[in-house]
């Protein structure tokens, strides 16, 4: 699945397969993902892996998919291991750099001196090469996968339409309002780890409700989004309730970060039901040198 819409002159939501291509989309996503349990030992260390993975991806100037792309293996990655204190940086780092080989240009992939202060010195590239290896078997090197981030690039050219803003004066700004708030609720969908265990399509869909809920758009939920991205408003409202109430619990820690740039079958049940991966505890001798050990 190459999604790399900075890598494409077209397009591929404005192409004449974008139906098909969204319909695999939402197969894939329930085909593919984990049940996530929030097991990880290391789970209280998210916030700042979360953090350091954006202000890497803001430096890089890397897009939005590429960020929640990262922040999808890591969730499900540390999910499933019992990682040691001093690799699980390295972990979240691997993860971003394997996100932004699929989803960026070669030149905007991070080096590892890029995380030469929060890592040891002496990780070498052929062993840090060993921890994306280590990822990439644990996902059966399918880590292309779609995202929120993904599902909101197919889905904005139906956020509102003309009429929604008729005979407003201020029709220009309420646009602009509306867009930055989008890039604000994804990254409040990045914070809650109860929505990982939504179809990430659902959660793009609760997004634009919110939005244009929040902004007094009537309907709140039309007939072409209901058309274009499978859901009825009703299938929404718990997920819409979730990213609400996380937004309300964060608020004041999520400014609009313009240092990301824009990329930019139905279900039975909107939570995401796939096979279990066995929890493991891994030891990967000599992965690093000195007392930092990888897994």
């Amino acid at each position: 699945m190459a999604l790399n819409h900075q890598r494409h002159t077209d397009k591929w939501w404005e192409t004449e397969y974008s139906d098909n291509i969204h319909s695999y989309l939402q197969y894939h996503e329930v085909k593919w993902r984990m049940v996530y349990g929030a097991r990880s030992p290391q789970i209280h260390l998210r916030p700042v892996l979360l953090k350091t993975i954006r202000n890497i991806a803001k430096t890089c100037e890397m897009s939005n998919v590429c960020v929640h792309l990262a922040v999808t293996l890591m969730d499900l990655f540390m999910d499933n291991h019992d990682l040691k204190f001093d690799t699980i940086m390295l972990v979240s780092f691997a993860c971003l750099t394997l996100a932004a080989k699929i989803e960026e240009h070669c030149l905007k992939i991070p080096k590892l001196n890029t995380m030469q202060n929060v890592i040891s010195k002496d990780v070498t590239n052929s062993h840090f090469r060993k921890v994306e290896m280590k990822i990439l078997m644990f996902f059966e090197f399918n880590v292309a996968v779609p995202t929120v981030a993904h599902f909101i690039e197919f889905y904005k050219d139906h956020f509102y339409c003309d009429s929604d803003f008729y005979h407003n004066e201020f029709a220009s700004i309420l646009k602009d309002k509306f867009n930055r708030m989008i890039l604000s609720y994804q990254d409040a969908s990045l914070e809650s780890i109860k929505l990982i265990s939504y179809n990430p399509s659902m959660v793009a869909a609760s997004i634009i409700l919110t939005t244009r809920h929040s902004l007094g758009l009537v309907p709140c939920w039309t007939a072409q989004l209901r058309k274009v991205t499978g859901y009825l408003k009703k299938d929404l409202v718990q997920c819409c309730s979730l990213l609400g109430r996380n937004v309300m619990q964060h608020r004041k820690f999520l400014p609009i970060d313009e240092g990301y740039l824009s990329s930019s079958p139905r279900f039975q049940s909107p939570i995401i039901m796939a096979s279990k991966k066995k929890r493991s505890h891994i030891d990967v001798p000599n992965v690093i040198l000195s007392k930092r050990t990888a897994f």
